[in-house]
């Protein structure tokens, strides 16, 4: 169990109630892989307001927030209409990257699933990383993390993937950075799984990387490969791969 209303009361960290509505869901009638990646996404950014740090004040400082890996953990998908509560705080905070830890919880404390997610400050201009210290950063100690794993490298030799198929990137794909959104990579992954897998799927581990940036008009080829019991996804445009997700099952 996780005390996470002793947890409420630290500057860091921003909690929300949520209720799993019919947008989390997916064909199981349970919360949806993306879905979770996207409420997780939703916590991060809604905590980086709480402490000052969103994109609208980091623009005025030069950059913008990016986020480079996240990675989840599963002890069960809630269903439509459960009662959660989101967790999230930013730790183990370098030079230039911050590891935003969430849980996603019972009302109760009990963990559903843990997440961690790798993010970087990136200059306007340059789009390079920038020093945290250069957006004001807060440095205040963080509670201990939920999840403290580090993050995989995909073993690409290893790795013999088949193409499933290719998507054009359309007005609905782009976020306000005119980028592709990242949820949006997930959900192209996730299609190289039948319905009945996805019905079916209870996922104990997610990994995303998102690579590089993909704009509107551009053609995305999605591949998946199987190893060591766990589905690996990639996503190239053109040669230049854009994302790459790992998911292993129960």
């Amino acid at each position: 169990m996780i005390d996470i209303y002793s947890l409420a009361k630290n500057s860091l960290v921003f909690q929300k109630p949520r209720t799993i509505t019919s947008a989390y869901i997916d064909v199981s009638g349970k919360m949806g892989i993306a879905q979770t990646v996207l409420m997780v996404q939703d916590n991060f950014t809604e905590n980086f307001g709480k402490i000052k740090q969103d994109n609208f004040f980091v623009k005025s400082k030069g950059g913008y927030w990016a986020i480079s890996k996240a990675k989840f953990r599963f002890m069960k998908r809630p269903f439509w209409g459960d009662k959660v509560v989101t967790t999230s705080f930013p730790a183990n905070t370098s030079l230039v990257r911050t590891v935003e830890n969430t849980a996603i919880t019972t009302p109760d404390g009990e963990p559903i699933v843990l997440a961690i997610q790798e993010a970087c400050c990136l200059s306007l201009e340059r789009h390079r990383p920038m020093k945290l210290t250069a957006v004001d950063f807060p440095t205040e100690e963080p509670p201990t993390p939920f999840m403290d794993d580090g993050f995989d490298r995909f073993n690409e030799s290893a790795l013999k993937y088949e193409e499933v198929y290719q998507q054009k990137i359309l007005p609905q794909h782009i976020d306000m950075s005119h980028h592709m959104n990242n949820i949006e990579y997930v959900k192209l992954a996730l299609n190289v799984f039948s319905i009945e897998d996805l019905e079916m799927c209870t996922p104990s581990e997610l990994e995303v990387h998102f690579l590089g940036e993909s704009l509107i008009g551009q053609t995305l080829r999605i591949f998946r490969a199987e190893h060591n019991g766990a589905t690996y996804m990639k996503i190239l445009e053109g040669e230049r791969a854009v994302f790459e997700m790992k998911m292993r099952m129960m």
